[in-house]
């Protein structure tokens, strides 16, 4: 399934009636602002579907997407310094935000760019976080000419910036998420503190048959950096090469051998 298709399911799933069980805001100033922080196009609204779902709780956002909202992420528009949701999703660092501890969903940048640029595609159309990219989009300057450097970068500070700030941080790579979310999903509730989960009952609504509209894929018979000339990638490899050095030094943990392309 094409990440513009998941993106539009999750808006149908995420409405009331469609939910395993009751999603409620807390109690003002019950949560402290933990955030879920990602690089754009790395699994975002999913990982919010899920933790609400597991927790009960909404999530919110440092934004104000009003797709989202009307599609069942109540928590979007809520002011998340008043700590009534559970979770605050966050694409960018800044240490003044008053954001702390952290979920950092890491998800391979070079296919998080290649999301992003789909999403955006669909903006410039305006398909609003629906539309696709096309062989023409990827042939023109907006994706040839596209600034890697700036890309990689922005991908390595947000999370290197929550790990550097003192903080409690807990990596989630999106790749395990995707492959075996129970485990990951154990991993966060337990960072948000919510460990009276019934994970039995969740998880037969959550990754039943129906897991399998979460799964991404795509009939796309090229890879668009083919378009783009290799000198240009050489920096993403030694971002992830840079981000994987700082996880091993803070939570042992390394990035998989298989986000590097072979240039």
């Amino acid at each position: 399934m094409k990440c513009s298709k998941l993106y539009a399911l999750l808006l149908s799933v995420a409405n009331a009636n469609e939910r395993c069980g009751t999603v409620d805001f807390g109690e003002y100033g019950q949560f402290p602002p933990r955030s879920l922080s990602s690089y754009p196009g790395s699994g975002n609204t999913w990982v919010r579907y899920l933790i609400e779902e597991f927790t009960g709780y909404y999530t919110g956002s440092i934004y104000d997407d009003k797709k989202l909202y009307q599609g069942g992420f109540k928590g979007e528009t809520e002011n998340w310094k008043e700590g009534r949701v559970i979770a605050v999703k966050s694409h960018s660092y800044r240490e003044d935000r008053g954001l702390g501890d952290a979920i950092l969903l890491i998800r391979n940048p070079f296919d998080a760019i290649l999301a992003e640029f789909n999403r955006q595609r669909g903006l410039k159309s305006g398909d609003h976080h629906t539309g696709v990219a096309t062989n023409d989009d990827f042939q023109s300057p907006d994706w040839t000419d596209m600034d890697m450097d700036k890309r990689a970068w922005r991908w390595y500070k947000l999370y290197a910036g929550n790990l550097l700030s003192g903080r409690n941080t807990l990596p989630i790579l999106y790749e395990h998420m995707k492959q075996n979310p129970v485990p990951e999903m154990q991993k966060i509730s337990n960072f948000l503190n919510q460990t009276n989960i019934d994970y039995d009952e969740k998880i037969d609504c959550l990754f039943g048959e129906s897991s399998k509209k979460f799964k991404r894929s795509s009939d796309r018979g090229y890879d668009p950096y083919n378009f783009i000339e290799s000198s240009k990638l050489k920096i993403v490899n030694e971002r992830i090469r840079q981000l994987s050095d700082l996880l091993n030094k803070i939570h042992k943990l390394e990035l998989p051998e298989d986000y590097y392309r072979d240039l």
